[in-house]
């Protein structure tokens, strides 16, 4: 048991140093979605962050291999996956609201198929999906605004704002497993909501 912690760690070091030493710039890739450049996220406060790069995507696919089926296939083609929430004061609601509508022209004017859109008392969800030369995914979007709103207008409740951007060879069967086996937040949405 010692030994297994021990190449645990030596490979978590060694990936570790690795991943330093290698940055990749993931904008150059067409399923590549920014969405930090939008102005009503820039002050806005982050809950969660999930950066997952190709080589350390790579290593879990080939830990996954036979463990949990189709796991490594799902993860062996992306490049990476990035999820961001953030908590949207209720006071910057309806400017979220406008930053999603935004986000959307945005998405369909760079060639991104938009394959679900919800709208129900207020919260959104809209999936998006990028085809590559070969008809083969190469993208998927995720943007999501929940409004938590439970008190009244004098209350300090707020919204949540989720955005999900998985970039590289996609098989839209698999996220649902990619979900499950890596409980990366907002992929429930797009499985939730196919």
């Amino acid at each position: 048991m010692k030994t297994l912690k021990t190449t645990l760690v030596l490979l978590f070091a060694m990936s570790a140093f690795f991943f330093a030493q290698q940055k990749e710039d993931y904008s150059k890739y067409p399923g590549y979605f920014n969405y930090k450049d939008f102005a009503q996220l820039k002050n806005a406060e982050s809950i969660t962050e999930v950066y997952l790069e190709e080589p350390l995507l790579k290593m879990v696919a080939g830990l996954a291999e036979g463990k949990k089926e189709g796991l490594g296939d799902a993860l062996g083609g992306l490049k990476l996956v990035r999820v961001n929430e953030f908590k949207i004061p209720k006071n910057e609601l309806t400017n979220m609201e406008a930053a999603v509508e935004s986000m959307d022209n945005n998405l369909q004017s760079k060639s991104w198929d938009r394959i679900i859109r919800t709208n129900s008392k207020g919260n959104y969800t809209n999936v998006y999906i990028k085809k590559g030369a070969d008809n083969e995914f190469v993208g998927l979007t995720i943007v999501s605004l929940e409004k938590l709103l439970k008190g009244g207008e004098n209350s300090d409740d707020s919204g949540k704002a989720t955005f999900v951007n998985i970039v590289g060879k996609i098989d839209l069967s698999t996220i649902g497993k990619l979900s499950e086996q890596l409980h990366v937040p907002g992929l429930d949405k797009a499985k939730k909501e196919k």
